[in-house]
């Protein structure tokens, strides 16, 4: 199955939830393809779960199918790299459907106040790098899957608060790395820069496009990881930008390096590179000596319509089949399965001397502290 991303846009948001609401309705029918399928044996064995979590997936299942309650709406800010996790969610659990919806920021408040107001609700899962705020406002409820397990080696490298939440709100199954993506027809490797000081020397003017960090992003994170983590200093941001072609979106600075008119990107995204080679691109992904992290965070929307098909959601992006395919799109497995090996010949996530990773709290707080120095060098651009 295809999944096509829904439109962010949400200024009929009633009209929007009364026709998810009115779809989700049609799936209790007696005759739905889901209640039909609940009499098959799944085969869970790829998955390599335990007793216990395989007793538990089906018996979310049962309950799923037998009730029709069987489409699971996620609400995330994008949703290409996961693609394959939902064709493998569907194939492995017949009669259950992923329904992708694009939702960031404002519009993904906006629809979860709107849905809470009216009692309409349609999130059964909420994907957002900033799971914590949405957990506060209530939006969310304590679920932690069976398959879930924490990174025990990500002490002080990682805040706990990026993995998982103290009151059990959300987990992150994955983290994304970002380093120096480069045109591979431009670039030879004996070229490549080995630490992010590198890139403020003047051989690099005019080689280089970053996305503009004065707006929230990537680059915004990834600059504010870098500072508080004294890899880089203010001195070097402002070289690197004044020697940088500055654009307004991350897709633009991909782009321009694809094409060839710029050699690097500063700071691009491992899935992003991925996700351009599939498309035939020029590019790759090269390794600084520190290079940065961030956690990808998932949580049981509150009041999920479809809570046990949900749930089984929840459980099966931990499992192996699951973090195969995050491995696949360029991303990085919190807690790796032993037998999965990166097909791109990239270490595990404990094996990379990325940047530490401070909590969001204090990512929120030296983003807001360094505001003025990221206008200022947008500014001179």
């Amino acid at each position: 199955m295809t999944h096509s991303p829904l439109s962010p846009t949400k200024a009929a948001a009633g009209v929007v939830l009364t026709g998810l609401l009115t779809l989700t309705a049609c799936g209790g029918d007696d005759a739905s393809p889901g209640a039909e399928q609940s009499e098959e044996e799944l085969d869970l064995d790829a998955l390599e779960l335990t007793d216990d979590q395989e007793a538990e997936l089906t018996e979310l299942y049962e309950a799923a199918t037998e009730s029709g309650e069987t489409d699971v709406t996620i609400y995330a800010g994008h949703h290409d790299e996961f693609l394959a996790i939902y064709e493998g969610f569907e194939e492995r659990f017949p009669g259950l459907t992923v329904v992708p919806e694009t939702l960031v920021g404002a519009d993904l408040e906006t629809t979860m106040n709107a849905e809470r107001e009216t009692g309409q609700h349609v999130a059964d899962i909420i994907s957002n790098p900033n799971a914590d705020r949405y957990a506060e406002q209530g939006f969310a409820e304590e679920f932690r899957p069976s398959t879930y397990e924490t990174p025990e080696w990500a002490e002080g490298q990682i805040h706990e608060s990026q993995f998982e939440d103290p009151e059990g709100f959300y987990h992150a199954p994955w983290a994304l790395l970002f380093s120096f993506g480069y045109n591979t027809e431009v670039l030879e490797e004996s070229d490549l820069p080995e630490t992010w000081e590198d890139l403020a020397d003047p051989e690099w003017d005019g080689q280089l496009t970053m996305m503009t960090p004065a707006v929230p992003g990537g680059m915004q994170t990834v600059l504010t990881i870098l500072l508080q983590g004294d890899a880089v200093d203010e001195d070097w941001l402002r070289t690197v930008a004044d020697q940088s072609r500055i654009v307004a979106q991350d897709q633009l600075g991909l782009q321009s390096v694809s094409s060839g008119e710029y050699a690097a990107d500063i700071s691009s995204a491992a899935t992003s590179l991925r996700n351009a080679q599939e498309s035939g691109a020029p590019v790759d992904i090269h390794f600084l000596e520190n290079p940065v992290v961030a956690t990808e965070k998932w949580m049981l929307a509150d009041n999920a319509p479809n809570r046990e098909a949900a749930q089984l959601y929840l459980n099966y992006i931990y499992t192996l089949e699951a973090q195969e395919q995050v491995m696949i799109s360029g991303n990085f497995p919190l807690v790796p399965h032993e037998s999965l090996e990166s097909p791109y010949g990239w270490p595990n996530l404990e094996d990379i001397d990325f940047v530490s990773l401070p909590s969001q709290s204090q990512l929120r707080e030296e983003i807001a502290a360094n505001q003025d120095l990221f206008q200022e060098i947008t500014a001179t651009d």
